[in-house]
């Protein structure tokens, strides 16, 4: 009994903790390792590549389900279906997993190496920054941009470090272009459809303070802004991997700007630009190591 609901426990947290997000975050540091050893010429620490990315998804688990805990009254009056606002997941239990997930994330970093571990920490911070009731940067759209793009570029910069290599243009460009988009079109599009919530909760976001309407042309600018930034990085550098991605990202801004035009029965569909970017950022790392595969 105990084990069946330890196991259940388990499953819970991690779907609290959003498992496309999971993958995004190791994905990420992944290629942020293999983008930087290549460009480098250089062979990646394979161990400490392998235990740092396991780290990196330990403190990603640690802070989603920290914030899933914080956001536990807006997410009841959006009617969120999440393990904690559904009364799946107590909130207890997921408090205790907030810390057994850092502390492991934090070991593990140790682990890969002292710069690695440095980063999980600041990470952690950061999610902290982004959550706790005292501070939460996510009342407000810039402080919640701020924040994110700030652990997106770690989360690469994290990385580098595992691989052994110091940063080059080519990893330097794709980090800050896809950190910027975390920070400009993730946390902008992920607020769409919860402005009852939101409002109630006293936030000011950018859907809350200029509606959702001006929330979704903010972020279909930002998109197409990103991508000629990253396809001028990619003339610069001219590496495969940079400019694979660089084609990628063209793409999905598109997408996320089509989804993001006012159309009848927007109302139904508030999360999709959210999704198009999900989407679009897999398909650029994706895209990124497939260059890296062929070069």
């Amino acid at each position: 009994m105990h084990q069946a609901l330890t196991t259940r426990t388990v499953r819970h947290c991690l779907r609290e903790a959003r498992p496309l997000v999971q993958v995004m975050f190791v994905l990420r540091f992944v290629t942020g390792a293999l983008l930087t050893a290549s460009a480098a010429h250089h062979r990646p620490d394979t161990p400490h590549l392998l235990v740092g990315a396991v780290a990196w998804w330990a403190v990603t688990v640690s802070v989603y389900v920290f914030n899933g805990v914080s956001d536990l009254c807006e997410d009841r009056a959006n009617k969120s279906e999440r393990p904690l606002a559904s009364g799946q997941l107590s909130e207890s239990a997921a408090r205790r997993a907030v810390v057994v997930t850092a502390l492991a994330g934090l070991l593990l970093g140790c682990a890969a190496g002292w710069r690695v571990a440095e980063s999980t920490a600041v990470f952690l911070a950061l999610g902290y920054a982004y959550s706790a009731p005292s501070i939460a940067a996510k009342c407000r759209s810039w402080s919640a941009s701020a924040v994110t793009c700030v652990a997106a570029g770690t989360t690469y910069l994290a990385g580098a470090a595992a691989s052994g290599s110091a940063l080059t243009a080519e990893s330097a460009v794709f980090a800050l272009v896809l950190s910027l988009g975390v920070g400009l079109i993730a946390a902008v599009a992920k607020d769409l459809g919860s402005t009852r919530g939101d409002s109630l909760a006293g936030r000011r976001t950018l859907a809350v303070v200029r509606g959702e309407r001006g929330a979704r042309r903010f972020c279909a600018v930002a998109g197409g802004a990103l991508a000629l930034v990253l396809a001028a990085g990619a003339v610069w550098v001219r590496q495969l991997p940079l400019e694979a991605a660089a084609v990628a990202f063209a793409v999905g801004a598109l997408c996320v700007a089509g989804r993001c035009l006012p159309v009848q029965g927007e109302r139904d569909r508030p999360r999709a630009p959210y999704r198009a970017w999900m989407v679009t950022q897999y398909a650029v790392h994706l895209a990124a190591l497939g260059g890296l595969a062929w070069a």
